[in-house]
């Protein structure tokens, strides 16, 4: 190696790690970068200036008096360019795909949803091995779909995160399912979408539930949390020592292990076990005419909807709110003591509605526990919790791809006649 190539290799290191602290870094100076990498002046300035010309990072006017530099030359201020790129998050449920738009900070541009065949109603329709195709279809289509109403184009893309309900390894791919579900639910989505982005990544909903409270929500600053989806279904993400964990096929999580449970039995979610809890108590003539459960029933039975009339002073509903307690509390204590967490945010559309079954929750959590209890919280995200999670994960994908894929993008413009 002679010295002008390990220049060059120093320079574009350096680079990497001035990207690297701009951008999760806001505003910042280059007295910021030299002490947080212990680089010489020149070097980090050298580096800047190479990220304002490949176009990732900008210079932003210097700071008047009233900012602080009365003496001397005023500082130089940059921040990434959140106008370079976009990322895409996208929630692939079983039925419906739920597409955020952001900018490469992460500040939202739009978010849309479609439709799309289910795993069940195909198995209905005598066709239960429906065609690899149609999910990553579907997904292309609801990123377009993002994109146009953010009047954005595929090109501007650099990052796709994607989470679905099913295990998933590292390298974005999901073990066989003896009824089919979980290789529909990946039907070739990593390699679909990595022939059209730069960077993409897949992973489990409630690993990515897990990502964005980590990044965004209640866990920010934790090492050691599980995020709980608490839907139709129960699934986890597990956060240890500061990494998400995943194992040999993408199974930390699955919680399939609650069917050898006394009192759970399964992985029925919240949602799906008050609709059966309101379904046997109207069939049993429980809830009296004019009460607010009166009128769930059919189309209008949701969860949301109950838990949202339920309160532990109503003698109709406290009975409800008292079995959910108690079983997401056993929950709660299985996985504490397998991973021993410091913390568990349970998550989905209801966790705002879950402060009675959470309370309950920690109480039994509190008595049953040898280790000192994990803190039992509500995510605050709602509905949204596994798109704001696909879009950190778009976003961790995206950081490693930007200054190649911008470097070889200005290289090409200054070589085009």
């Amino acid at each position: 190696m002679n010295i002008a190539d390990g220049h060059n290799l120093r320079h574009r290191a350096s680079t990497a790690a001035v990207l690297d602290f701009a951008w999760d870094a806001g505003v910042f100076r280059a007295d910021h970068v030299i002490a947080a990498l212990s680089l010489t002046r020149s070097t980090a300035l050298a580096a800047l200036d190479t990220l304002i010309e490949v176009g990732l990072v900008s210079e932003l006017a210097t700071a008047g008096p009233d900012e602080g530099y009365r003496i001397g030359r005023p500082a130089r201020r940059f921040e990434l360019r959140a106008d370079a790129g976009v990322l895409v998050g996208i929630d692939a449920g079983d039925r419906q795909f739920t597409a955020t738009a952001t900018d490469l900070a992460g500040r939202i541009l739009a978010r849309e949803q479609i439709e799309t065949r289910t795993f069940f109603d195909a198995a209905a329709a005598g066709t239960p091995t429906v065609d690899p195709r149609e999910r990553p279809a579907a997904a292309l289509r609801a990123i377009d779909a993002v994109l146009a109403a953010a009047g954005m184009t595929r090109r501007q893309v650099i990052g796709v995160g994607v989470g679905i309900p099913a295990p998933v390894d590292g390298d974005g791919r999901s073990p066989a399912h003896r009824r089919g579900f979980w290789q529909h639910m990946n039907s070739g989505l990593h390699d679909a979408l990595s022939a059209e982005f730069p960077a993409v990544r897949v992973e489990n909903d409630a690993a990515l539930a897990a990502l964005a409270e980590g990044t965004l929500g209640e866990a920010r600053g934790q090492d050691d949390f599980m995020a709980i989806l608490v839907g139709r279904r129960l699934g986890s993400g597990v956060f240890l020592d500061g990494r998400l964990v995943r194992g040999a096929h993408g199974g930390v999580g699955e919680l399939e292990g609650l069917v050898y449970v006394a009192e759970i039995g399964n992985t029925f979610g919240i949602g799906l076990r008050v609709e059966n809890w309101l379904r046997n108590a109207h069939e049993q003539k429980l809830i009296p005419a004019g009460h607010p459960w009166a009128g769930l029933a059919g189309a209008g039975l949701t969860a949301e909807a109950a838990l949202a009339a339920a309160s532990l002073e109503d003698p109709v509903t406290r009975p409800l709110l008292e079995e959910l307690g108690t079983k997401l509390g056993r929950i709660c204590s299985v996985v504490a003591r397998f991973y021993d967490p410091g913390l568990i945010v349970v998550c989905g559309a209801m966790s705002g509605s879950l402060g009675d079954v959470i309370a309950i929750a920690r109480r039994q959590v509190g008595a049953e526990s040898e280790l000192p209890p994990p803190l039992i919280v509500a995510s605050q995200f709602g509905a949204d919790v596994v798109s704001l999670g696909a879009v950190s994960a778009a976003r961790e994908a995206a950081q490693t791809v930007a200054l190649g894929l911008f470097t070889g993008r200005h290289q090409d413009r200054s070589s085009t006649p």
